[in-house]
């Protein structure tokens, strides 16, 4: 599968781009951690080879099916990937979902606020969206807290048939120049 890389959000510490398979170890670990069980899913990849498949069949499947995904975030200082920000498009949802994961020993330090912003940013300027929305588990007070801070408005809780759950529901609506 090629994509082309295209335009992707931009901010000060951090670079974004579309993961390939040399990014699998990474993916592997961050899909392997705790808080990624617990608050998003746990995917079955148990190897570096289940997390090439994932990127190839999942991931960039998804940027070529809906132009928008999850694009690996790097330190812009070092090029060490840290995680992974963007948006991504769900049958059970009205509109493309930002979503997130870090590493543990990236978090706390700011970046999923910025890249979570970066990512507003660039829907702001590069697309004509009304509005996108986010999902977070119940229990995940964090990351409720980090979509109040970027102005998202808590909406209630949906019900999500491919997790065969309920989450917490957010929207950002976009200025467009309404009266």
């Amino acid at each position: 599968m090629s994509l082309s890389s295209g335009p992707v959000p931009e901010c000060s510490r951090l670079t974004f781009r579309l993961p390939k398979a040399e990014d699998a170890s990474f993916y592997n670990t961050l899909m392997n951690e705790p808080d990624y069980h617990r608050f998003i899913a746990d995917r079955g990849i148990r190897s570096d080879a289940d997390a090439a498949a994932f990127i190839e069949t999942k991931t960039l499947a998804h940027f070529t099916e809906h132009k928008v995904g999850l694009w690996l975030v790097e330190l812009r200082e070092t090029g060490t990937p840290i995680g992974a920000c963007g948006l991504v498009v769900r049958d059970d949802l009205d509109a493309p979902d930002l979503g997130y994961a870090f590493l543990k020993d990236a978090r706390g330090k700011g970046y999923a606020r910025e890249a979570a912003g970066a990512v507003l940013d660039f829907v702001r300027e590069k697309t004509d969206l009304p509005m996108i929305c986010a999902i977070t588990h119940t229990e995940n007070e964090r990351s409720a807290s980090l979509l109040a801070k970027l102005g998202f408005a808590a909406k209630g809780q949906r019900y999500l048939a491919a997790y065969d759950d309920t989450s917490d529901y957010f929207e950002y609506e976009f200025d467009r120049g309404r009266d």
